[in-house]
């Protein structure tokens, strides 16, 4: 793979990248909870047992390492623990809020997120 360079002829660094105003679309709501979160929203509904992990940064481990197994039953196992901390009003605003930070903090100036609300009746 060839360096990208900008009309300069320089390579943009991480930083100059991260600062870049950027769109996402077609985000999935339920697929970028951040791993705290889905800890704190599964305390309060009493449910943590269900978790594979308890302890936030083990617990986004075990996510990058499901998405990035190759195994679509895997990567669709992480879904029923985002999902499952999704399921009151609070915490749809909560998940909805952190999100769109979160798309702030990477320089995103448009996205289309969405989610199923039949997947939040629980």
């Amino acid at each position: 793979m060839t360096n990208q360079t900008d009309r300069t002829g320089t390579t943009p660094d991480s930083d100059q990248i991260r600062r870049a105003p950027k769109v996402l679309l077609h985000d999935h709501l339920d697929g970028g909870l951040r791993p705290g979160t889905v800890v704190e929203l599964a305390d309060a509904a009493g449910c943590t047992s269900r978790l594979p992990e308890t302890d936030p940064d083990r617990l986004g481990v075990w996510f990058r390492e499901a998405a990035d197994s190759g195994s679509l039953e895997r990567y669709l196992e992480t879904f029923s623990h985002t999902v499952g901390v999704m399921q009151t009003r609070d915490a749809l605003v909560r998940v909805a809020a952190e999100c769109a930070e979160d798309l702030a903090e990477d320089g995103v100036v448009y996205a289309e997120v969405r989610y199923a609300p039949e997947q939040h009746l629980d």
